[in-house]
């Protein structure tokens, strides 16, 4: 049975998918406590604001002005927080590879899932020191492992709705099946990551801009 109190769209698209994520976003909150939280690509995966009070979210699905602007939305995030102050929630109708009043250097952590180049076009966003989540599905994992002002710090892995974080033989990541070079054009033009001899849900990426 449906629960009205809960928006509809995150209804559909992420409890009944089962894809809420809740426990991976307590831990990553929990590890590195960031006080605001980016989000390019998000639809309405409000899921880290009940964990980080202050999240920014961005995309151009034209859903995104009815959703958040719906006072369900608020009063859901209200219900579900797991911090005493009221949620702080931003968000952009955009493409987050153009330019976006969005202060430079301001974020603690940024999340990228099955939405593109976000680790390249946002980078700029984040805090120096500060940590970006991205998984591989659009190869945005592999543009940052490449990127030298990223460094590799962790991985996640994923069991249904059970995650764990892990910083254990980080060297072994990113080791293509067939030993040839990683080939970042073939990345960038397929928008599809390599294929590596062991992989994980997301990997865990600490900011460090030379």
């Amino acid at each position: 049975m449906t629960d009205h109190s809960i928006p509809s769209l995150y209804q559909r698209f992420f409890i009944d998918k089962q894809d809420e994520r809740k426990q991976l976003f307590l831990k990553l909150a929990q590890k590195f406590q960031p006080s605001k939280g980016l989000y390019p690509g998000s639809f309405v995966h409000i899921t880290p604001s009940m964990f980080i009070r202050d999240m920014t979210y961005i995309d151009m699905d034209r859903r995104m002005k009815s959703f958040f602007e719906d006072e369900k939305v608020s009063q859901f995030l209200e219900e579900h927080k797991t911090y005493a102050e009221s949620p702080i929630v931003s968000w952009y109708m955009a493409d987050y590879a153009k330019p976006l009043p969005i202060e430079e250097n301001s974020f603690d952590i940024m999340f990228s899932f099955y939405a593109g180049f976000i680790s390249r076009d946002c980078k700029k966003y984040l805090k120096p020191e500060g940590f970006l989540i991205c998984n591989n599905s659009h190869g945005d994992s592999t543009l940052a492992f490449l990127d030298d002002d990223y460094a590799l710090t962790g991985v996640i892995k994923r069991r249904g709705e059970n995650f764990t974080i892990s910083e254990n033989d980080l060297d072994t990541y990113f080791i293509k099946k067939d030993g040839t070079r990683i080939n970042k054009e073939k990345v960038l033009e397929k928008m599809t990551g390599e294929h590596y001899t062991k992989s994980c849900f997301a990997y865990i990426f600490q900011y460090l801009p030379s």
